[in-house]
């Protein structure tokens, strides 16, 4: 393709001359008599570069300059001034005002063909980094555009806003991309008028459905900004975004962060993530980050001692018994996890350390570690033992591979093994699940729900997952002797259990009252301090000796 070159000059003849001068390079050009037609080329053409005349009426071209170095789209256009003027202030003026070189109106025609040359290189490149610094959809500037600014420091004290639109992928997926993205122009006008409420900011177009304000925070209080967030957000919803026949409702999550410029982009967007794992509406830095990254040295600390207790075996199932309440027997065992420390005492992981695994990716790790020596401990003593399975197990096809070996490979103690699986966690691959407890179930390994009862139990997804065994969530049990509540919502779930031919076990039996009170309801199996607390070893009796078998 062709370069194409923008003549400025108020003499035809002058702008006949040069095009003569550069005929044979196979340019285009385009023309315009005076700075005003200057600029307005410059954005309908987009030239490579820009041969400026210095004096023309309305609009010199001085300040022409000057308007087009204040437009982000056409402002790194290489501009050569053709001029007589020789002093050294009128030179200075035009660098001042954004003129790249000069060259004399009784042109040497090698000298303009070279000069030309060099910028439309120059222009070329500019034009490759603006192409990857504006968002191809919008036009608005990019994420690496935020980044470049943010690191050139252009703004003493920056602060930034970002937004997010909660259904964008919803509107995609039912809409289309075309048409989505026609929503993205349109909510850009509507965040670009609200925004001109803030002093000296940039507006950015980071991705689809994901916008930046870049904000001066000079005399910006905290009560503004959160008035910003609260009105913006209020704004949005009770706005209707229209295109063609479709009509767009909107809700946004928003952040905000004013930290150091080479963080703050990280800063807002870690932000962001809370206020969207949070359900918030918008949340501010004050504080948050210091937190925030307390918790990644935290996290990172875990995950170092996590990788050395792999490494080293230190990774070990302690054994919690459950009590047979109709026959007063042990015979079956929750596995859970315990780890020895640098001094081999042992340590019980607290729910962060378990969540610290699963980000670090290393959760599948412990959960393998655990089954292989489970199944070593049922082929020893020939008794049940369950392992809790989370969903993100059962999705994870490396995990799920791993496990449907297992089973395959001890297909004479699959019969004693309990898959325990967390009911609260509503999954994003049901029929994945729902295929795996089928293949389970194939082998003889038993189906445990762990704590039914707790939020919002799905009675149908349990009745299709054909569990063998109910758990009830530690909380009934715990309120079971103070409240009726709990107590009916007991019996009702042994009533359903029993409906559906499950066992039922409950957890967190702490002392004689709760033990006799679910031996009355008809409870199957009793787990908890009561009975016994997890141990490395296999407990045979349960810890008190008035626990007696209720027939």
């Amino acid at each position: 393709m062709s370069a194409k070159i923008l003549i400025v000059d108020d003499v035809a003849v002058n702008r006949m001359t040069i095009m003569l001068a550069l005929k044979e390079e196979g340019y285009t050009f385009v023309e315009a008599k005076d700075g005003k037609e200057a600029i307005e080329k410059a954005l309908s053409d987009t030239p490579d570069i820009i041969l400026m005349d210095a004096i023309m009426p309305e609009m010199d071209g001085f300040e022409a300059t000057r308007e087009i170095r204040k437009i982000d789209q056409i402002q790194r256009i290489p501009i050569l001034m053709i001029t007589s003027l020789e002093s050294k202030e009128d030179k200075i003026k035009a660098l001042e005002a954004g003129v790249n070189d000069f060259i004399n109106k009784s042109f040497d025609k090698l000298e303009l063909k070279a000069r030309c040359k060099s910028y439309i290189e120059t222009a070329r490149l500019n034009k490759r980094y603006i192409l990857a610094s504006i968002n191809a959809t919008s036009g608005y500037p990019n994420k690496l555009a935020l980044i470049k600014d943010l690191h050139q420091q252009e703004i003493k004290k920056p602060g930034l806003f970002l937004v997010y639109m909660d259904n964008y992928t919803l509107n995609e997926s039912f809409f289309g991309s075309n048409i989505t993205e026609k929503l993205d122009k349109i909510f850009l006008g509507a965040l670009k008028q609200f925004s001109a409420l803030l002093p000296d900011h940039k507006l950015y177009h980071l991705a689809n459905g994901e916008y930046a304000i870049l904000v001066e925070t000079d005399n910006f209080e905290t009560r503004r900004i959160e008035a910003f967030c609260a009105n913006l957000i209020e704004h949005v919803k009770k706005s209707r975004f229209s295109y063609d026949i479709y009509e767009f409702y909107v809700n946004i999550t928003m952040s905000y962060a004013d930290t150091a410029a080479e963080t703050l982009y990280e800063d807002a967007h870690a932000i962001l993530g809370v206020a969207l794992n949070e359900k918030k509406e918008y949340l501010l830095s004050d504080g948050l980050i210091h937190k925030l990254k307390q918790n990644i040295e935290e996290n990172l600390k875990i995950l170092k001692v996590i990788k050395e207790a792999l490494k080293d075996d230190k990774i070990i199932p302690f054994f919690q018994p459950i009590y047979n309440n109709k026959t007063g027997e042990i015979k079956r065992y929750e596995a859970l996890v315990r780890m020895y420390d640098e001094n081999y005492d042992v340590v019980f992981p607290q729910p962060y350390f378990l969540e610290a695994a699963k980000k670090g990716k290393l959760y599948p790790y412990i959960t393998k570690l655990l089954i292989e020596k489970v199944v070593k401990k049922i082929r020893e003593y020939d008794c049940e033992i369950s392992v809790n399975l989370s969903s993100l197990d059962i999705e994870d096809p490396i995990m799920r591979e791993f496990l449907l070996e297992a089973m395959e490979q001890n297909r004479d103690v699959t019969d004693k093994l309990i898959f325990e699986l967390l009911e609260d966690k509503e999954t994003d691959s049901y029929e994945i699940v729902k295929n795996f407890i089928e293949t389970a179930k194939s082998y003889g390994v038993k189906i445990a729900i762990d704590d039914f009862g707790s939020g919002f139990s799905n009675f149908i997804r349990i009745i299709e997952f054909q569990p063998d065994i109910i758990k009830l969530d530690g909380s009934l049990i715990m309120d079971i002797a103070t409240s009726p509540a709990c107590r009916q919502t007991v019996e009702t779930i042994k009533v359903f259990a029993d409906k559906i031919g499950a066992k039922t076990v409950a957890e967190y039996v702490s002392n004689r009252e709760i033990f006799d009170i679910i031996n009355e309801i008809g409870i199957d199996y009793s787990q908890g301090y009561y009975i016994g607390r997890a141990e490395l070893q296999l407990v045979k009796e349960p810890l008190t000796n008035d626990t007696e078998v209720l027939v």
